[in-house]
């Protein structure tokens, strides 16, 4: 049985093309997964959450594949779905590429459109940046002149193998 933080990490990996064991590693010091759950429970409301999170071990235990999977989660008749869940799901997305939260309704306190930047943690860990094969402004894992080498591949960055995707290169 699944719990709901394997389920979000799940569905997050889903949503976003980027492995699960990259989103969750076995050891995870910044814990941004658990973080990010807590964080938007209360904005997206319990209902929709556990909807969300049941829709997506529904599809999963029905052997449904990442795709298959995306698509009943964000599309309704070949269009954007404009549920709850739907909206909810573009904000997850969001949420682990840039590390800012994008409220999608209003909910309780929650205005809809309001924009939070979740943590220093969640900003600069954001998966934008390894996707861009880049950093945040101000902020460097990287060595004291590591522009003068060519960059790692794209590849080395999202776990994703760039020949697999239309219009990618490393």
């Amino acid at each position: 049985m699944s719990t709901d933080l394997e389920n979000f990490t799940g569905l997050s990996s889903v949503l976003t093309g980027i492995g699960q064991d990259l989103l969750a590693p076995r050891v995870d010091p910044i814990g941004l997964p658990t973080a990010f759950l807590e964080f938007i429970t209360p904005r997206v409301g319990e209902t929709v959450l556990s909807t969300l999170l049941n829709q997506y071990a529904t599809l999963l235990a029905n052997h449904a594949t990442p795709d298959e999977i995306a698509q009943a989660v964000l599309m309704q008749d070949g269009l954007p779905a404009p549920t709850q869940t739907a909206q909810a799901a573009r904000s997850i997305m969001k949420l682990w590429l840039l590390g800012v939260w994008y409220q999608p309704y209003t909910q309780d306190t929650f205005t809809a459109q309001e924009q939070t930047v979740v943590s220093d943690q969640a900003y600069t860990q954001g998966w934008a940046w390894n996707i861009a094969q880049a950093h945040p402004m101000g902020y460097s894992e990287f060595f004291f002149g590591y522009w003068n080498s060519e960059p790692p591949s794209l590849e080395d960055f999202t776990g994703v193998t760039a020949s697999d995707q239309p219009g990618a290169s490393s």
